[in-house]
């Protein structure tokens, strides 16, 4: 089977009033960059037929964006093309990656953590609540939220009804007493000559 031409590609791609302009940007952007797209699928994938699938994918993307613009030249289309490309073959990669474990059973232990005992959980939570017990309970909401639940620093803030800076940096002072605390010091003397 020969490989589509670039061209071929662009089915992806609805004709709309506003997005009419975008066509040409993306179909020469998609020229120059299809060799380097075959050759990348090649290499990181191992299969260049796969190109074709996440170049449409990228030239649906590419489209998509360029349309909310007002205007915008052939590298601009290149670039965006590009990144969305590289993503979609990083995407695939994840996708399709397996853990191969090579041993036997005993060599595999020293690479599997025992299970947590009860006894583990109970120690840990009682470390934490020792370390913490200085800490305000709004301080210890905003370390947990950010820290343990991953809460966005507008989040925190808005739930502690603060500004996101004075929360923020309230929190990295808290941190870093806690850090002198436990004895985790950080260096910033630098050694001069």
């Amino acid at each position: 089977m020969t490989s589509p031409s670039p061209s071929d590609l662009l089915w992806v791609i609805g004709l709309t009033p506003h997005g009419r302009w975008v066509v040409p940007i993306v179909r020469a952007a998609v020229r120059a960059e299809w060799p380097t797209a075959q050759q990348i699928a090649r290499a990181q994938l191992g299969d260049e037929a796969l190109a074709c699938e996440l170049m449409e994918s990228a030239i649906a993307q590419t489209h998509e964006y360029l349309e909310s613009q007002l205007q915008a030249t052939i590298d601009d289309a290149r670039k965006v093309l590009n990144h969305h490309y590289r993503n979609g073959v990083r995407r695939h990669k994840r996708a399709t990656a397996r853990l191969v474990l090579r041993g036997t059973g005993a060599d595999l232990e020293s690479v599997v953590s025992s299970p947590v005992s009860p006894a583990d959980t109970i120690e840990a939570l009682i470390d934490v609540d020792t370390i913490l017990r200085d800490t305000s309970a709004e301080m210890r909401h905003a370390l947990l939220a950010r820290y343990g639940a991953r809460c966005q620093w507008d989040e925190v803030a808005a739930e502690l009804n603060k500004s996101k800076d004075s929360i923020r940096v309230a929190s990295k002072r808290e941190l870093d007493r806690l850090r002198e605390k436990v004895g985790v010091i950080k260096n910033t003397s630098k050694s001069g000559s």
